[in-house]
């Protein structure tokens, strides 16, 4: 009985035991599920909030970046006749924006490292300061070689800390990578052994990282092809700036030829003709009817005029030739000594002209005093039927606050239906016994604008008078006045 007794009570004492002992056991797995889920959970949090596994590609990004806008920089240096610059800008607001999405990034700690690039960050933003006033998009400077020289200079220093800062950071995130990828089997083990849910996470967590890595070999072929697109694509255009070269060596020569043509093989045969007549009215002048004389002088103004024609032909093509020489010009000092020759020339014409002050530019001074000259002697010209000429000459804002100059007078005018034709080459729309000239002189106004980046035309109406306007670009800086005289 006693034995007998004694047996429930050490059977109850032991299924406590028990009971405890899996209690401890229950409470021990859920523990560990809860560390093991809490310990993927934050690594799971690690690749979320941080994605650290781009931030490497960000770094190897900035450096390439910079590569390309130093390469830029070069090609531009070696090639200042092509520089482009709009694709240098576009390249330089790339570069820019690498720097600020490696600033912006999330780090946690376990890429502390990286921050000891914090002063080549900065020396990366000294740079940015400096060549924002010239390389960003809103800049109105012009990309000069000099220019380009010292752009390129503080560029090159910032080559090597670049590339230190590239391969630590790919240094330190391949050791990240290793011991998040080695903590994460030694939680698979602990997952497989607790439960089927530890293994699911784990497979997913496989699959991503197979994604990942065929994500990486994808974008390194596509990396390498866009490389080798990159060299071929250079190849052609160091073949095609070649034969442009050469074609335009060309073309001066061409033109270098026809200059030398039409000032000696053509003005020849003319001076020959207007001497023979002049010799052929003197020996029978005392025989000559007035028929005769007529068609003499005939035959002498048609010399006169065609050694005009020839003289504008040869100074359009010099126009074209010249290579500009950019400086500070004053349209109204200009306009006032074109306003002086044309009343010394016409002393007895009643004259109101009317000149804006401060109007200056940049540009080429020679050439733009062409453009003056043609097209105050225009205004001075066609309103000479008038009895009292009046002539403006000024500046004001066209759209998005362009400069736009104007020469405006109360002349003959023309039929807006031909405005077209007025620019062309020997195109007149007045017969050359009302107004004379050659036909060229608006055509070489066009020419000179065109080559300073700008754009001219014009408004009239017959017998109530004409206005030429015209732009000079974003090269030309315009001080507007606004008193005139």
């Amino acid at each position: 009985m006693t034995q007998a007794g004694k047996h429930p009570a050490l059977r109850s004492v032991s299924s406590k035991r028990w009971t405890q002992a899996v209690s401890v056991v229950l409470v021990a797995v859920f523990l560990a599920i809860s560390w093991v889920q809490t310990r993927q959970s934050k690594l799971l949090d690690s690749a979320i909030v941080y994605n650290e596994e781009n931030i490497s590609w960000v770094f190897f990004q900035l450096e390439q970046e910079y590569l390309k806008l130093r390469d830029s920089l070069r090609q531009a240096e070696r090639y200042p006749q092509n520089v482009n610059p709009e694709a240098l800008r576009e390249r330089y607001e790339i570069f820019v924006s690498r720097i600020s999405l490696v600033q912006s990034m999330h780090v946690s700690s376990q890429v502390a490292p990286l921050l000891e690039h914090a002063p080549t960050v900065g020396l990366i933003r000294q740079f940015i300061d400096r060549a924002d006033a010239f390389l960003s998009e809103n800049s109105l400077v012009a990309l000069k070689p000099e220019l380009i020289v010292q752009l390129l200079r503080e560029m090159e220093p910032l080559s090597e800390p670049i590339h230190d800062m590239s391969l630590l950071t790919t240094e330190v995130m391949g050791k990240t990578i290793s011991n998040r990828n080695a903590a994460a089997r030694e939680q698979l083990l602990i997952s497989l052994a607790l439960g089927i849910f530890q293994g699911l996470l784990t497979l997913a967590f496989a699959v991503m990282l197979i994604r990942q890595v065929r994500s990486l070999e994808k974008r390194s072929h596509e990396l390498e092809r866009a490389t080798d697109e990159i060299l071929r694509l250079n190849s052609e255009l160091e073949e095609r700036v070649r034969q442009r070269t050469i074609q335009l060596e060309a073309a001066n020569r061409e033109l270098e030829a026809f200059s030398y043509s039409v000032s000696h093989d053509l003005r020849a045969p003319l001076k020959s003709i207007d001497g023979f007549s002049h010799l052929l009215e003197r020996l029978i002048a005392n025989q000559l009817g007035d028929k005769a004389q007529h068609y003499l002088n005939r035959i002498r103004a048609g010399v006169l005029r065609m050694g005009e024609l020839i003289d504008g032909l040869l100074s359009l093509a010099q126009l074209s030739r010249d290579t500009l020489q950019f400086s500070e010009v004053d349209l109204t000092a200009i306009a006032r000594r074109m306003e002086q020759e044309c009343r010394e020339q016409d002393p007895d014409r009643q004259a109101q002209v009317s000149i804006q002050n401060e109007m200056r530019v940049t540009g080429d001074r020679r050439q733009l005093l062409v453009v003056m000259q043609n097209l105050m002697s225009n205004a001075w010209k066609f309103t000479s039927k008038r009895e009292l000429a009046h002539i403006e000459i000024g500046c004001k804002a066209g759209v998005e606050h362009e400069a736009v100059y104007f020469v405006k007078d109360n002349g003959a005018g023309f039929d807006m239906a031909y405005a077209e034709k007025l620019f062309g080459t020997f195109e007149r729309l007045h017969s050359p016994a009302d107004f004379a000239g050659t036909g060229i002189g608006l055509a070489t106004v066009k020419r000179v604008i065109e080559r300073h980046g700008g754009r001219v035309w014009a408004e009239g109406k017959q017998r109530e008078g004409a206005i030429f306007f015209f732009t000079l670009g974003a090269a030309a800086v315009a001080a507007l006045g606004a008193d005139s005289t």
